[in-house]
């Protein structure tokens, strides 16, 4: 199996693809594989990573022109279930000599700056999430704030998202405004909003209506079809919009 790697300066971007032969096994990842090819090719291509379980999203990026994570995407599996997204140029234009018959093809994350191979700048990201507030700010006291499963179950797959940004790497809004602070921030806030143990949720529900904010969402719903943890953004989002 062949792998087509996208390649960078540091600081730039994309300059060109690179080939590599990979000795296949059985339950091998991209992941896998990426690593076959820094241990035994190229010490210098680079890539980020952690947990290797998909719980971290440290390893977002483009494979094959969908966003998923390296460490959970199997080689035997890539082209087989497509995401059927809505295209932008990131997602539809292809590099010259690929092969998708024969070559799994590796790229960064969109809609991010890249700041080496695989290597992103997700400032603009995290900083979405810094400017709308979403945390919950301590008190005082030793009382628990208790929560029923009922009450659990209405954020559960919200409390799910793991913040590797594929959501916003697969939006064809963030790839045209820059000041779209993006599906996960609002699927968060929509999750602060309706926890229970939240004494302030309209908070919450009006940072994600500014003007940079759910205004700005088409529901295009790529987020919905790439999240790999079924957070679903776009149901967030559609409710955040209807919110008198």
């Amino acid at each position: 199996m062949k792998m087509r790697v996208a390649r960078s300066r540091e600081g730039g971007k994309i300059t060109h693809y690179d080939l590599y032969k990979i000795e296949t096994k059985k339950g091998m990842t991209v992941l896998d594989a990426l690593f076959q090819i820094q241990d035994k090719m190229d010490s210098s291509i680079s890539f980020r990573y952690s947990c290797r379980g998909a719980v971290c999203g440290s390893c977002s990026m483009l494979i094959n022109k969908e966003p998923r994570l390296a460490c959970r995407t199997q080689l035997s599996d890539v082209g087989k279930q497509a995401m059927k997204l809505k295209t932008f140029p990131a997602l539809s234009k292809t590099p010259r000599g690929w092969n998708p018959e024969k070559e799994i093809l590796i790229e960064p994350l969109p809609n991010m700056p890249v700041l080496k191979d695989l290597v992103v700048d997700m400032s603009r990201f995290y900083d979405a999430l810094i400017s709308m507030e979403l945390w919950v700010d301590s008190v005082e006291g030793d009382e628990p704030f208790l929560q029923s499963i009922e009450e659990r179950k209405k954020i559960e797959s919200y409390v799910n998202c793991i913040l590797c940004a594929i959501c916003y790497g697969s939006c064809p809004v963030n790839a045209f405004n820059r000041q779209y602070i993006g599906p996960a921030a609002l699927a968060k806030s929509f999750r602060f909003s309706e926890d229970s143990r939240v004494t302030n949720p309209a908070r919450y529900v009006e940072a994600a209506k500014s003007a940079n904010g759910a205004p700005l969402c088409d529901l295009i719903m790529n987020c919905v079809k790439s999240c790999p943890k079924g957070v679903a953004p776009g149901g967030a989002i559609r409710q955040i919009k209807s919110h008198r």
